[in-house]
């Protein structure tokens, strides 16, 4: 993929913990965090068309329906992001398995 050079300006407390942690190159960090937020953008604009196009078809999610959607979702985000975690890092307790209405 062609690369562009650009001037970002990030905590300096970021900086000097991703060097302190073995990275020897910053711009490959960078460039990881950038494509998980776009990944991260893009699955929430996919699925905000998606509650759209249910929502025309067959009217407004329902609270309950849509606070448990959230938490799924969350939660699946939680798991993928663990999957890329650099080793040793912790981000927070495991999640429980989301179960309603008898699906998985």
């Amino acid at each position: 993929m062609a690369k562009r050079k650009v001037t970002v300006t990030v905590d300096e407390e970021l900086v000097d913990a991703v060097h302190s942690l073995g990275a020897e190159s910053l711009s490959q960090v960078v460039n990881a965090a950038l494509g998980n937020e776009v990944d991260r953008r893009a699955r929430s604009a996919a699925l905000a068309a998606l509650v759209a196009d249910w929502e025309a078809r067959f009217g407004p999610v329902s609270s309950e329906d849509e606070a448990w959607a959230c938490a799924a979702f969350d939660d699946v985000d939680g798991a993928a992001a663990d999957l890329v975690a650099p080793a040793g890092s912790q981000r927070g307790a495991p999640q429980e398995e989301a179960v309603r209405d008898g699906v998985a």
